[in-house]
């Protein structure tokens, strides 16, 4: 284990007892396990988290700078725990984790501290379940029974100026006819702190769920005192790679932009190609609460944002209450019809 990181361990000691300190989300400072003494974080004031780095292709990153991880034995998952951590095992798929020597990493731009609670993280994730249509009954008490992991989960921040050139066939009405015209056109997007994850383990659905909400005023430097007791998955990759999902990304909102720019929801073969400009970046660790649960022998999971407790999950449904729901829509729609029929023929 490199010398520097036992280090990070050794500055995380208590000063009054020399117990191992954790970040407390709800005093936002570091709490002591044994004797109960707090103390505040002070963040370097030369360390601007919100500070954006200007992309250039042409020039060569910066190597990575921490090569200490633990690799998940379940899905492969690199993480880092500092400090007495609040599970010994993978936060994404729950299954055991090994110190391993791993692969570099990326030090983090920053990161928004997690100021949910692990108990306010449970009854967002229990009210999710609790709260869903045609769920199993006994969905919440097997959602109860479940573990809760926490991580900083690594996403890019983007800026950029994006032009896009489009051909398209659009439909055109003349009089009583339709017929279908080649066009072509030019239109750009301008990305300010889009959002990308830097992970495989966080979906794009997780990613849309719950942290479309991202504010840069929340980032806090990168330091080991924020990440104490917990795990990180931090930045394994360079910023071409998040480039590249970015643009995957993007697509859906790229031809939603072409069809403004047309004047046309009706659009067909649709082909572009675009260019970036001024593109800025940061790797940022962002807070999630997930937990982990059976139902029959399917392994599912609900994420909570660590910043807002926004809830997004997995669940499984009732066939019965589904059919007994496509039962009453029927009798619905067919009373429905009979009263739009009498009210038709003036009974």
């Amino acid at each position: 284990m490199p010398d520097r990181f036992e280090a990070v361990q050794d500055a995380l000691l208590c000063g009054a007892c020399g117990g191992q300190q954790r970040y407390d989300p709800a005093s936002k400072g570091l709490i002591c396990d044994h004797c109960g003494a707090r103390s505040d974080i002070i963040d370097d004031h030369y360390l601007d988290a919100r500070r954006e780095m200007a992309y250039d292709p042409k020039k060569a990153e910066e190597p990575p700078a921490i090569d200490h991880a633990h690799l998940c034995q379940t899905c492969g998952g690199e993480v880092v725990f500092v400090g007495k951590a609040v599970s010994d095992r993978c936060p994404y798929c729950n299954g055991p984790v090994v110190l391993n020597a791993g692969h570099a990493h990326y030090i983090p731009s920053g990161l928004i501290p997690f100021a949910i609670t692990q108990t306010e993280a449970m009854k967002q994730l229990h009210g999710w379940a609790a709260s869903r249509v045609g769920a199993p009954n006994d969905l919440l008490e097997k959602v109860e029974q479940g573990d809760i992991a926490a991580v900083y989960a690594p996403f890019w921040t983007f800026d950029a100026d994006k032009t896009v050139s489009y051909s398209a066939r659009k439909r055109v009405h003349r009089g009583k006819k339709t017929y279908w015209r080649n066009i072509k056109g030019v239109t750009g997007l301008m990305l300010d702190d889009q959002i990308t994850a830097a992970s495989d383990h966080v979906t794009p659905a997780i990613r849309d769920g719950i942290m479309h909400g991202f504010d840069p005023a929340l980032l806090r430097p990168y330091l080991p005192e924020y990440l104490a007791g917990f795990a990180a998955e931090l930045h394994g990759t360079n910023v071409s790679d998040g480039l590249g999902h970015m643009m995957q990304d993007l697509e859906p909102v790229v031809h939603e932009e072409i069809k403004r720019d047309a004047g046309s929801r009706s659009l067909h073969s649709i082909h572009y190609t675009s260019k970036l400009r001024d593109v800025r970046f940061r790797r940022v660790l962002l807070p999630l609460w997930i937990l982990h649960y059976r139902y029959g022998d399917k392994a599912k999971r609900i994420v909570a944002s660590g910043i807002d407790g926004k809830t997004f999950g997995e669940r499984p449904f009732s066939k019965s209450k589904l059919v007994g729901y496509a039962f009453v829509l029927a009798v619905a729609v067919f009373a429905l019809g009979g009263v739009l029929g009498i009210a038709a023929s003036g009974g």
